[in-house]
């Protein structure tokens, strides 16, 4: 795989997410139980919680399960609702479940729809909406917290302004989006917070403020074991990006100690294996890490690594079962699957529609990774002047990626512009000596 026909990462800021989903799920059953004893509530205090995946899942499922009974009692409750949505998030959220994520946010709808204006389940929705892009409706329900007939609570505020922190950074509007995210911190630090703002740093190349950030969370934020898994990846992440893949691979494996079993981490060492040329062990943790659900995500790393055999047989296989998935979910979902189905598209030549696809995600999401997938696009249709202008904005942002420098390298190549090619290939190897290394290509998760 070369030019722009680059593998995907996986969002970062599922971290984030995943913090918040718990957390909110939490709350939820203290508003409808008067206690906190359920494993999931503990699960979102620190130095509590399942100490696997399977232990985590586990009790999960039996918390959807609770909810839904809580439902039948309850039909006309906004409340019961509101719980069985923030039940099915936290577990979509941790299996990457597409199923549980859609059936969240119908509930989160129906919820709003038996609530009072001025209350109801306002972050719930918000949250739940953020992680399938709908950012204009997580931006509607936090408008409402000033608003309340009982007055909101601190730590409602600091996750409303964490929340419009995020449709900032999507919208492309960086500067708003580090001062809601320093708003949130001052009315109340927490570790979705901390990660917010290290991601933050990231896409911003301040790839030492991002590191601090999270290696003093680390060293002194206690954390239930799926938090700290997931806030290892991330700081294996920024390794990752910045080329040192030795330190990145040691803090997957050290993930996978913390909190054993998660598909997303062994998908993290799967890549890492494959860079090593290590293709059996790549390809057993990949097909651990699809088991239980469709992942095509995972499902594209491993065609890729079947590929990297010889085996193309069987990649081709592979991935067309990946692309029919992302089909399907962008056909459901447009906003929340527009990226991911761009990439299969584009992976099977047809350029038009991905130039749509791209389209369409830098009209939800005009960030940089939006408008790199755009500058990608127009670039795949030969269209590359337009491709650098795309990129040459990107960077006045103060957005910083390989990835932007890889494909405007190319395309300044292809313009016969040595002098911007050039500068482009420094800027990215700047950021990692790996940016052109082509290991790199098997790279699915946190890459960029």
């Amino acid at each position: 795989m070369t030019g722009t026909a680059m593998p995907q990462g996986a969002a970062l800021r599922w971290v984030g997410m995943l913090v918040a989903a718990l957390v909110l799920l939490a709350g939820v059953q203290r508003w409808i139980t008067g206690e906190d004893t359920s494993e999931t509530a503990r699960a979102a205090v620190p130095a509590y919680g399942p100490s696997t995946y399977a232990e985590a899942l586990d009790a999960l499922d039996r918390e959807v399960v609770r909810s839904e009974a809580r439902l039948v009692a309850n039909a006309d409750s906004w409340a019961a609702h509101e719980a069985l949505a923030n039940a099915l998030h936290a577990r979509g959220q941790l299996t990457g479940s597409h199923e549980d994520l859609a059936a969240a946010l119908e509930r989160a709808g129906i919820a709003r729809g038996f609530a009072p204006d001025r209350g109801g389940p306002v972050l719930s929705r918000a949250v739940v909406a953020l992680s399938l892009h709908l950012n204009d409706i997580a931006a509607e329900e936090v408008a409402r917290i000033p608003g309340y007939a009982v007055p909101a609570d601190v730590g409602e505020r600091a996750e409303g302004e964490a929340v419009l922190g995020d449709v900032a950074l999507y919208r492309g509007d960086y500067r708003a989006a580090l001062a809601r995210y320093r708003s949130a911190e001052a009315l109340q630090p927490g570790l979705g917070t901390t990660v917010r703002l290290s991601d933050w740093h990231r896409h911003m190349g301040r790839f030492a403020e991002a590191r601090a950030i999270l290696d003093t969370a680390l060293a002194k934020q206690p954390m239930p074991p799926w938090a700290k898994a997931a806030v290892l990846l991330q700081r294996g992440a920024i390794d990752l990006q910045t080329g040192d893949w030795d330190a990145a691979e040691n803090r997957f494996v050290q993930a996978d100690r913390v909190f054993p079993g998660w598909w997303l981490v062994r998908a993290h060492r799967g890549q890492m294996a494959a860079t090593r040329g290590r293709f059996a062990e790549a390809e057993q943790l990949y097909r651990a890490a699809m088991a239980g659900a469709e992942r095509p995500s995972v499902m594209d790393a491993l065609a890729a690594v079947l590929a990297a055999q010889g085996r193309d047989d069987e990649a081709e296989q592979i991935a067309r079962q990946a692309a029919a998935l992302w089909k399907a979910r962008v056909a459901s979902h447009p906003a929340a699957y527009a990226d991911h189905a761009f990439e299969a598209i584009l992976a099977e030549g047809n350029t038009a529609e991905a130039f749509r696809l791209a389209a369409l995600n830098y009209r939800t999401r005009p960030y940089g990774d939006g408008r790199i997938g755009l500058a990608r696009a127009a670039a795949a249709r030969g269209r590359d002047a337009e491709a650098r202008a795309v990129l040459e904005e990107l960077e006045g942002t103060g957005w910083r990626s390989t990835e932007q420098y890889r494909v405007l390298a190319e395309v300044c190549g292809r313009l016969g512009d040595a002098k911007c090619a050039d500068k482009a290939r420094q800027s990215a190897l700047k950021i990692s000596p790996k940016a052109f290394d082509p290991r790199a290509d098997l790279l699915f998760f946190s890459n960029h």
